[in-house]
């Protein structure tokens, strides 16, 4: 008995020493010595003002803090959620654990061609610059690495089950924000509604004070006397904050056929002129339905239900709803009083 209980004292001497030796910071790796090189969490994210993300390709973004909200390369307004995830995971993402020394030549390798270099900035000033890398291999964590750093490291977002690379994307299309129109409705100068096969649902609305609004039939050309007023200004309201649903890029089957469908006569158009003269177009062009459905008793639809392609100002594709364009795919009719 006294040899057995000698044993564990011995092994619980060994496990003490150990312990201490782990926490003293003398590890092989020598990477919890300095504690500086994987701290990654930024805690006062409200202090960010401007983040710059690249790639090998290369190609970058930067986002800057404006009053209320960001911009994407200093141009275009940045896609809210996408920002706020993007904070979120710069003030929540911390260290999982250490490399193994043997891996540590590969993680690098791989890093210095697939990863990304971020760089934070502070009130102006360079906060905290990393690298971020691949995914760990059961995929619950990123490969990451502080500038200046010994080492990569594991990080994750605790409770989070998934890997981090993908937040840290640099296409402009994908930060920007999806809204065709952002306009305060006391904005708005002009409104013009075409559907090309059907002149007779055309109209335009013209605002030249909020208390002067008028609808104009574009098949006639004439002034609609006997317009409702609480309509035109909801209809005044919609179109100053038309969304799309999500930007189609070159990689995509359908982007090649760009050219052909600008060719042809969309299903409609709309053009939003602001009170300084800026004019923001949306066409939309049918897409084709599915060639089977699940009921085979059902005949396939001709044109997709839900979506149609579009362009804004002729120029850049989007994908667009039928249900976000509800309150805008309103014909002469609906203003007319009963």
């Amino acid at each position: 008995m006294k040899n057995t209980n000698l044993v564990y004292l011995v092994v619980l001497v060994i496990l003490l020493g150990v312990a201490g030796w782990l926490l003293s910071g003398r590890d092989s790796s020598g990477s919890l010595d300095r504690k500086m090189d994987y701290q990654f969490t930024i805690k006062d994210t409200a202090a960010v003002d401007k983040i710059v993300i690249s790639d090998k390709r290369p190609s970058s973004i930067t986002l800057t803090r404006q009053d209320g909200y960001w911009l994407v390369d200093g141009e275009y307004r940045a896609r809210k959620q996408a920002v706020t995830t993007l904070l979120e995971t710069l003030n929540r993402m911390t260290m999982r654990n250490f490399i193994e020394e043997r891996m540590k030549p590969t993680v690098i390798k791989r890093m210095s061609v697939h990863g990304k270099e971020v760089k934070v900035y502070k009130n102006g000033k360079v906060h905290k610059v990393f690298f971020v890398g691949t995914e760990t291999h059961d995929e619950m964590a990123t490969y990451m690495m502080l500038k200046g750093s010994d080492a990569p490291y594991a990080v994750h977002i605790p409770g989070f089950n998934g890997y981090l690379s993908s937040r840290f994307f640099t296409s402009q299309d994908l930060w920007r924000s999806r809204d065709v129109t952002f306009l305060n409705p006391r904005q708005v100068k002009e409104i013009q509604m075409v559907y090309p096969d059907s002149l007779r649902s055309s109209f335009m609305i013209s605002m030249f004070s909020p208390d002067s609004v008028y609808l104009t039939d574009l098949e006639t050309n004439k002034v609609v006397r006997d317009a409702n007023r609480v309509k035109l200004r909801m209809y005044i309201n919609a179109a100053s904050q038309i969304k799309y649903e999500g930007a189609i890029l070159p990689s995509d089957g359908i982007y090649a056929r760009r050219d052909s469908l600008l060719s042809s006569v969309p299903v409609f158009y709309i053009v939003v002129k602001d009170i300084e003269g800026k004019s923001t177009r949306l066409e939309g062009y049918r897409i084709k339905g599915p060639q089977e459905v699940a009921d085979p008793s059902l005949e396939p639809p001709e044109f997709d239900p839900d979506r149609m392609h579009g362009f804004i100002n002729r120029d850049r594709m989007v994908l667009i709803q039928y249900y976000g364009l509800q309150n805008i795919w309103k014909g002469l009719d609906y203003f007319r009083k009963p």
